[in-house]
Protein backbone atom coordinates (compact mmCIF):
# COMPACT_ATOMS: atom_id res chain seq x y z
CA UNK A 1 0.00 0.00 0.00
CA UNK A 2 2.67 2.31 1.27
CA UNK A 3 4.42 1.56 -2.87
CA UNK A 4 1.10 2.80 -4.64
CA UNK A 5 0.52 5.57 -2.33
CA UNK A 6 4.52 6.55 -3.40
CA UNK A 7 4.08 6.09 -7.34
CA UNK A 8 0.85 8.28 -7.10
CA UNK A 9 2.85 10.85 -5.64
CA UNK A 10 5.71 11.06 -7.82
CA UNK A 11 3.28 11.04 -10.71
CA UNK A 12 1.79 13.98 -9.16
CA UNK A 13 4.85 15.77 -8.67
CA UNK A 14 6.18 14.65 -12.37
CA UNK A 15 2.90 16.10 -13.54
CA UNK A 16 2.80 18.95 -11.71
CA UNK A 17 6.68 19.88 -12.89
CA UNK A 18 5.34 19.26 -16.25
CA UNK A 19 2.85 21.63 -15.81
CA UNK A 20 5.18 24.68 -14.49
CA UNK A 21 7.80 23.96 -17.20
CA UNK A 22 4.81 25.08 -19.84
CA UNK A 23 3.62 27.83 -18.52
CA UNK A 24 6.32 30.15 -19.77
CA UNK A 25 5.70 28.96 -23.35
CA UNK A 26 1.70 29.61 -23.33
CA UNK A 27 3.10 32.99 -21.59
CA UNK A 28 5.55 33.88 -24.99
CA UNK A 29 2.71 32.84 -27.09
CA UNK A 30 0.44 34.80 -25.57
CA UNK A 31 2.99 37.82 -25.66
CA UNK A 32 3.35 36.94 -29.33
CA UNK A 33 -0.34 37.07 -30.34
CA UNK A 34 -0.42 33.78 -30.63
CA UNK A 35 1.63 34.25 -33.85
CA UNK A 36 5.40 33.62 -35.18
CA UNK A 37 6.22 36.91 -34.86
CA UNK A 38 9.80 37.87 -32.74
CA UNK A 39 8.89 40.77 -31.57
CA UNK A 40 5.61 42.38 -30.18
CA UNK A 41 5.08 45.80 -29.38
CA UNK A 42 2.80 47.13 -26.13
CA UNK A 43 1.84 50.18 -24.58
CA UNK A 44 0.78 51.25 -21.26
CA UNK A 45 -0.58 54.66 -19.46
CA UNK A 46 1.61 55.62 -16.30
CA UNK A 47 -1.57 55.47 -14.59
CA UNK A 48 -1.60 51.64 -15.10
CA UNK A 49 1.87 51.54 -13.23
CA UNK A 50 1.08 54.21 -10.31
CA UNK A 51 3.36 53.63 -7.96
CA UNK A 52 6.56 56.14 -7.24
CA UNK A 53 9.69 54.20 -7.46
CA UNK A 54 11.72 57.38 -7.24
CA UNK A 55 15.09 57.39 -9.02
CA UNK A 56 15.17 53.24 -9.42
CA UNK A 57 14.41 53.22 -13.01
CA UNK A 58 15.11 49.26 -13.11
CA UNK A 59 12.49 48.55 -10.54
CA UNK A 60 9.86 50.44 -11.69
CA UNK A 61 10.42 48.93 -15.33
CA UNK A 62 10.32 45.40 -13.69
CA UNK A 63 7.12 46.72 -12.53
CA UNK A 64 5.91 47.34 -15.70
CA UNK A 65 6.28 44.42 -17.02
CA UNK A 66 4.76 42.32 -14.21
CA UNK A 67 1.79 44.48 -14.84
CA UNK A 68 2.06 43.87 -18.45
CA UNK A 69 2.26 39.86 -17.69
CA UNK A 70 -0.84 40.45 -15.37
CA UNK A 71 -2.85 41.81 -18.11
CA UNK A 72 -1.79 39.95 -20.14
CA UNK A 73 -3.29 36.48 -18.69
CA UNK A 74 0.28 35.35 -17.76
CA UNK A 75 1.21 34.08 -14.12
CA UNK A 76 3.87 35.90 -11.95
CA UNK A 77 5.89 32.63 -12.14
CA UNK A 78 6.09 32.48 -15.76
CA UNK A 79 8.43 35.33 -15.62
CA UNK A 80 12.70 35.11 -13.79
CA UNK A 81 13.82 38.27 -13.59
CA UNK A 82 17.42 37.21 -12.59
CA UNK A 83 17.67 34.52 -15.26
CA UNK A 84 18.61 35.86 -19.32
CA UNK A 85 19.92 33.12 -21.84
CA UNK A 86 23.43 32.56 -20.62
CA UNK A 87 23.00 32.61 -16.88
CA UNK A 88 22.23 35.43 -15.06
CA UNK A 89 20.43 38.26 -16.44
CA UNK A 90 22.25 41.88 -17.02
CA UNK A 91 19.36 44.59 -17.12
CA UNK A 92 19.51 48.02 -16.97
CA UNK A 93 18.58 51.66 -17.49
CA UNK A 94 20.35 54.17 -19.03
CA UNK A 95 19.59 57.87 -21.12
CA UNK A 96 20.95 57.96 -24.51
CA UNK A 97 21.71 61.45 -24.45
CA UNK A 98 23.24 62.38 -21.97
CA UNK A 99 20.92 65.60 -19.64
CA UNK A 100 18.00 64.57 -21.59
CA UNK A 101 15.37 62.41 -19.56
CA UNK A 102 12.87 61.72 -22.09
CA UNK A 103 15.55 59.59 -23.66
CA UNK A 104 15.75 56.68 -20.52
CA UNK A 105 15.79 53.35 -21.80
CA UNK A 106 15.78 50.30 -19.88
CA UNK A 107 16.32 46.87 -20.88
CA UNK A 108 15.52 44.01 -18.87
CA UNK A 109 16.24 40.19 -19.65
CA UNK A 110 14.33 37.64 -18.22
CA UNK A 111 13.59 33.63 -19.18
CA UNK A 112 10.80 34.82 -21.11
CA UNK A 113 12.78 36.58 -23.62
CA UNK A 114 13.94 40.79 -23.61
CA UNK A 115 12.24 43.81 -23.06
CA UNK A 116 12.63 47.18 -23.86
CA UNK A 117 11.29 49.82 -22.16
CA UNK A 118 10.58 53.87 -23.03
CA UNK A 119 8.57 56.68 -22.03
CA UNK A 120 6.81 59.27 -24.62
CA UNK A 121 5.84 62.67 -23.49
CA UNK A 122 2.22 61.54 -23.21
CA UNK A 123 2.62 59.73 -20.18
CA UNK A 124 2.76 56.23 -22.47
CA UNK A 125 5.22 53.51 -21.59
CA UNK A 126 6.01 51.74 -25.07
CA UNK A 127 7.24 48.37 -24.37
CA UNK A 128 9.24 46.10 -26.78
CA UNK A 129 9.04 42.36 -26.21
CA UNK A 130 11.55 40.18 -28.01
CA UNK A 131 11.40 36.56 -27.56
CA UNK A 132 14.98 34.15 -27.44
CA UNK A 133 15.67 31.93 -30.02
Amino acid sequence: MTVVKSLIALAFLVFLSQGLQAAPKDCITTLMGNDTRDTFNFTLHSDDVDRDFGRDFLAEAIFTIRTLLDREGCSPTDVNFGQGPHGRSHSRCSKVVRNQEHTRVCYVETNLGYFFLTKDLLENINISYSRWD
